[in-house]
């Protein structure tokens, strides 16, 4: 079993907000403030040290950027080896890479919850730091993920409507339909083109699809509809994840509306 992809990723806001404050266009109470409103205000560990020791040891290895990377089974293509890392990044299903330091580097997280879940308890995150091979090349570009996302949606409404699935979910079918001016998730720091933010908006709709459909088999019946059915969410699944590598790979200072902090 491998963990779902979070509507935001952890690895995601790590390299959104990490990409920012590389750059010095966010100082690090702006980065650790956006982490814990997005993944929560527990412990956040990088290396064995808190936050700001870590990313501050990445910085002085030579760190330049954040890459987000989102394996599954059967698709490894960001993962920068040797074997034994990429199955640490496989069994988390995410991972940050780290371009810039000699050899490169893959921050792999791991969740512990303290307290009775009940309760609220709380996560925290701590990151380990492997020693990677290579570094792969970059995800799919924002316009030919959103042409591929594009493509999977109409294949996946198609599938849908044969199957009569809006009888048994309309919700689905509605997560579908592009919506205008929607936001994305708290992932993207300063530097992100509005390209982008409307790609990972809709991502992260659709990723919200994906869960309400994963709830059962929807009005499909026989054997052959459920396999058609998963075939196309499937389809689906794999067009989000290069999204959100896409979009979150997207970073260029030059979208900043602000000027670089001195460091």
């Amino acid at each position: 079993m491998y963990p779902a992809l979070l509507p935001t990723p952890r690895s995601g806001v790590l390299t959104g907000w990490g990409n920012a404050w590389l750059a010095g266009l966010v100082g690090f109470d702006d980065l650790l403030t956006r982490v814990q409103q997005a993944l929560g205000t527990g412990q956040h560990v990088l290396g064995g040290e808190p936050l700001l020791l870590g990313l501050g040891a990445l910085r002085s290895a030579g760190a330049e950027r954040f890459r987000l990377v989102l394996p599954v089974p059967g698709d490894i293509s960001g993962l920068p080896g040797p074997p034994e890392v990429n199955g640490d990044a496989l069994a988390a299903g995410e991972a940050v890479l780290v371009i810039g330091p000699n050899p490169p580097l893959l921050l792999v997280p791991t969740v512990e919850v303290h307290g009775p879940a009940v309760e609220g308890g709380l996560e925290s995150v701590h990151w380990r730091v492997l020693a990677a091979a290579r570094v792969p090349a970059p995800p799919t570009p924002v316009r030919a993920a959103e042409y591929e996302l594009s493509q999977a949606i109409a294949s996946t409404t198609s599938a849908l409507l044969d199957m009569d699935i809006a009888a048994a979910r309309p919700e689905v079918l509605a997560l579908l339909r592009d919506r205008p001016q929607e936001e994305p998730g708290p992932g993207l720091g300063p530097g992100y083109p509005p390209a982008a933010h409307a790609l990972l908006a809709r991502a992260e709709r659709l990723h919200a699809l994906l869960d309400l459909a994963a709830l059962d088999d929807g009005a499909a019946v026989t054997a052959s509809e459920v396999s058609r059915r998963s075939a196309a969410l499937r389809g689906l699944s794999a067009a989000v994840r290069r999204a959100y590598e896409a979009a979150y790979d997207a970073f260029d200072p030059a979208h900043a509306t602000t000027p670089p902090r001195r460091r």
